[in-house]
């Protein structure tokens, strides 16, 4: 017997908005991903106590942790070199060796040869090439038959950003620069008709306002996604250091 879905309403203190039965999962990504604080509220759906997200200890393990302490400068002063009374002399050659770097240099041309002859520029930027927000602990992985979603932003003839939608499986993309998130979830119905129990990760550009993020999240939530997709994932970029 499959276990039963849990579902939590979401006070979000600074915009004062709340969203009624997000399920669990759906939460514990927004805790993730920051969008929630430790001063935000959550209950259970169909209760009327609110508990402060920092007295959860379900998503203790997502809050940001305090900066540990600086060591602190040891205070013992070096000890004075100790005057032996014999050296170690070095013996000089009459020409210092030299690496040859010809054998290194011609392997690596052939390398890069290899590289150029075997990548397919096609396949290897079909992909959701989105500048989604970097992190420091969460894993980047690319799996070849995962399914995908995008929120872009591009300028439009008047220089303004605009937001467009693309999803795709893998490398591929089956649809690029929708306008409306309702052409994005019709796409979506289409690619899931064939498919069950698939992870989807959603790739949103790093500028894209997190309630844009939360708003497709709740629309994927609808029964006829729900029972095709198991779990949702927040795409992220390496943090360089």
């Amino acid at each position: 017997m499959a276990a039963k879905r849990r579902f939590l309403d979401v006070w979000i203190i600074e915009g004062n908005t709340v969203y009624k039965e997000v399920p669990f999962d759906v939460v514990a990504d927004w805790v993730q991903q920051g969008r929630l604080l430790e001063g935000d509220m959550l209950r259970p759906s169909g209760t009327s106590e609110w508990t402060a997200l920092g007295g959860m200890s379900e998503f203790a393990v997502y809050l940001p942790k305090p900066a540990t302490e600086p060591e602190i400068e040891s205070q013992v002063e070096p000890m004075e070199p100790i005057e032996t009374g014999f050296h170690w002399k070095r013996k000089i050659d009459d020409e210092d060796s030299e690496v040859d770097m010809i054998p290194l240099i011609d392997v690596s041309l052939v390398l890069l040869i290899f590289f150029m002859l075997t990548t397919n520029p096609e396949t290897s930027a079909a992909g959701p090439q989105i500048a989604t927000p970097p992190a420091v602990y969460a894993s980047v992985v690319n799996a070849p038959d995962e399914v995908w979603v995008g929120i872009n932003l591009v300028k439009n003839a008047a220089g303004d950003p605009i937001q467009v939608y693309s999803l795709g499986v893998g490398a591929k993309a089956d649809a690029r620069n929708l306008a409306t998130r309702q052409e994005l979830l019709d796409h979506l119905a289409i690619l899931l008709a064939n498919k069950e129990h698939i992870n989807l990760t959603i790739h949103a550009n790093a500028e894209v306002p997190s309630g844009d993020v939360r708003d497709l999240t709740v629309a994927l939530e609808q029964p006829s996604f729900r029972s095709k997709i198991d779990r949702k994932y927040t795409g992220v970029s390496d943090k360089q250091p």
